[in-house]
C-alpha cells in the first residue's frame, strides 16, 4: 500500500512541476498555470511518466486491498 501511496504522490509532483509556478503573494504561496509551455518531446515524456506512476499507484493500492 505504501509503495502505491509513492507512486500516486510522485505522480502528483511531476504533473504540478509541468504545468504549474509556486508564486509567493505575501506570506503565502499561490499556484499559477504556467503561460509558456513548450510542448517538446520531454514535456511529452514527463506527462506519460506521471500518467504511468498513477496508473501504477491505482492498481498497486487497489491489489493491496483486494488481497
Amino acid at each position: 500500500m505504501l509503495i502505491g501511496i509513492v507512486f500516486l504522490s510522485i505522480s502528483i509532483f511531476i504533473y504540478i512541476k509541468e504545468n504549474y509556478d509556486i508564486d509567493n503573494v505575501g506570506e503565502e504561496r499561490v499556484f499559477s498555470k504556467k503561460k509558456d509551455i513548450v510542448e517538446d518531446g520531454n514535456y511529452r515524456y514527463r506527462i506519460l511518466i506521471s500518467i504511468f506512476s498513477l496508473v501504477l499507484g491505482i492498481f498497486r493500492i487497489l491489489s493491496s486491498i483486494i488481497y
